[in-house]
């Protein structure tokens, strides 16, 4: 019987969480236990590697040479963490091993799983990133009168108005604790060419990443302002997109579209070679077929493609 029928069978049968993946760490293989713990659809996890959707960030290096270890040895026990759809952090028990006639495949039978936080923790948690704050995606309506810029008339979260006590109040004291209008408020930069005005910022410390400001006039001395907070996720996800895009309609090869994703993120042919294991003449060999393909004459110039 062919060999990913064979691991297709398995997976379905069982009831525990599995995974089949290549050399290279992609998943071929999920079945709905795994699927239903990470709770992703199967399209976005199938031909996508472990370590870039499965793994938190900071664990996708060590987590990526532990898989690659496992092509060396019979079977292997791993502990570490997973990632779900909703940014919850799972800890896990995984047996490993590498199967099959070359080329390998490894097979991956969660045992164990667990949230990181205890319930009452995790409710609170979740209950905490709910409440309406400065930093959570809104739009509220404020008044654009001189006399009375910023004074709150309505605020509305996920489609709701709420926050009734902040009604009254100038915005940028409710959200941004200052004492006045905000230097870049979308409202009062200078006049744009049309109507919604955008800008983008920093969100503040303890909401890391962007917000992202949109401004429209609703009438005669009004206005509203969404705000939407992009975080780091979703930054990553953005740069994922981008480099599957530019890969795809430049038909890059996928060791080039490795390349290229390491290339933007300014990581040098030598640390490159590292991560991908190869060599550092072959990630140059890689790149200069990547910046022929793309029409561009060195690495640097590949920002214009990004930016």
């Amino acid at each position: 019987m062919d060999w990913s029928l064979t691991a297709s069978l398995l997976a379905e049968r069982d009831t525990r969480p599995i995974v089949v993946m290549d050399r290279r760490g992609r998943i071929e293989l999920a079945n709905s236990a795994f699927t239903s713990l990470l709770g992703r659809p199967r399209e976005e996890l199938l031909g996508r590697r472990w370590t870039d959707v499965c793994t938190p960030h900071e664990h996708g290096r060590e987590v990526g040479r532990a898989l690659r270890a496992i092509f060396t040895s019979a079977e292997h026990r791993l502990e570490t963490e997973v990632l779900t759809r909703d940014g919850e952090r799972l800890s896990v028990e995984m047996d490993v091993a590498a199967v099959g006639q070359p080329p390998l495949r490894l097979v991956a039978i969660i045992t164990r799983a667990a949230a990181l936080l205890s319930v009452p923790e995790h409710t609170a948690a979740m209950e905490a990133s709910r409440a309406p704050g400065p930093h959570q995606d809104m739009s509220y309506e404020i008044s654009t009168e001189l006399s009375s810029f910023g004074t709150i008339k309505a605020v509305w979260t996920s489609g709701q108005s709420q926050q009734e006590e902040m009604v009254g109040r100038p915005c940028f004291g409710a959200f941004a604790q200052r004492d006045a209008p905000c230097q870049d408020c979308p409202l009062t930069a200078a006049a744009p060419a049309s109507w919604p005005h955008t800008i983008v910022r920093q969100a503040a410390a303890e909401a890391q990443g962007y917000e992202v400001v949109t401004a429209t006039p609703t009438g005669a001395g009004t206005a509203r302002v969404s705000v939407h907070t992009i975080g780091d996720a979703t930054l990553s996800g953005l740069f994922e997109a981008k480099v599957r895009r530019l890969a795809n309609a430049a038909r890059l090869s996928e060791r080039e579209g490795d390349v290229l994703k390491y290339l933007a993120l300014g990581r040098s042919p030598t640390d490159i070679s590292t991560v991908l294991g190869i060599t550092e003449r072959t990630v140059k060999f890689h790149q200069a077929n990547l910046l022929r393909k793309l029409g561009a004459e060195t690495r640097y110039d590949l920002l214009r493609l990004f930016f």
